[in-house]
């Protein structure tokens, strides 16, 4: 800013720190979800989503359940059913998942919206944007018993296969392409709550059309290091697509990586 003053023009001094960026918040939020997922994974807390995944057996137990048919931990679920644990973790999931996706939509929120209204706003969008994504979760959850029994490793495969092929078809690219459009929000009144839920609807029924199949992989998955190291991979794609400056090629080079992943999981009980 440049002020006017005794003749001459001088520099008004620039701030010591620099602006925060709006979406700040919701930035350490994704961080904290990851934190969350990671101890949880670490410590045993909840195994994984797949029912059908076993929970890892105590050292003194393990020639008890050679002898015996495998049960669940006590106060676990069983096979085939769903508890609130899964639930949880899925909601963990998606917020370290999907947030970092949504940044730029969060932003334009942000952006848009007048000050004393601006994180009512953004935080309206996120409620919307990650409830479409907990309902998916619930009913992958629900329906689990009809999609868990075949053995573990053929179920992920399987999805890993589902998602390479969704990543090429002409649904993905056009769900992809309204993932990165926006839409002009009301500045005040009843108005601008019904336009920022009306984007959070419009914003999360794309991402949700385009990374429904990747989710899927997060539903399929086992528990453990195994299933960190799915989230990381795939907390990459969707990341990368919503960021690319050409999400076309990205598209085509996940789905090359999800194909030789879904290859290496159906052939990894064949090896020795």
């Amino acid at each position: 800013m440049v002020l006017e003053g005794a003749g001459r023009a001088r520099t008004a001094p620039a701030s010591r720190w620099p602006r925060p960026r709006v979406t700040l918040w919701y930035e350490l939020a994704a961080v904290a979800a990851w934190v969350a997922v990671i101890a949880l994974t670490v410590t045993g807390a909840v195994h994984g989503l797949h029912p059908a995944a076993p929970a890892a057996a105590p050292a003194g137990e393990v020639a008890h359940h050679h002898m015996t048919p495998a049960q669940p931990p006590h106060g676990a679920p069983g096979p085939g059913t769903v508890g609130f644990g899964s639930f949880a973790m899925w909601t963990l999931m998606c917020g370290a998942m999907m947030l970092p996706a949504a940044l730029p939509a969060l932003a334009h929120v942000g952006e848009n919206s007048l000050r004393r209204r601006r994180q009512r706003a953004m935080a309206g969008f996120t409620a919307v944007y990650l409830a479409m994504w907990t309902g998916y979760g619930a009913v992958l959850l629900v329906t689990a018993p009809l999609w868990s029994r075949p053995p573990g490793h053929a179920v992920a495969a399987g999805a890993l296969a589902l998602a390479a092929a969704w990543q090429l078809t002409v649904h993905k690219r056009r769900a992809l392409r309204d993932c990165h459009r926006s839409s002009p929000l009301p500045l005040s009144g009843p108005r601008a709550a019904t336009g920022t839920v009306r984007f959070g609807l419009r914003h999360g029924g794309a991402c949700l059309r385009s990374c429904w199949a990747l989710m899927a992989v997060m539903a399929a998955a086992g528990g453990g290091v195994a299933m960190l190291a799915w989230m990381a991979l795939l907390t990459g794609i969707v990341t990368a697509e919503r960021f690319a400056a050409r999400p076309g090629r990205t598209m085509r080079l996940a789905a090359g990586v999800l194909a030789a992943a879904a290859l290496a999981v159906a052939l990894a009980p064949a090896a020795p």
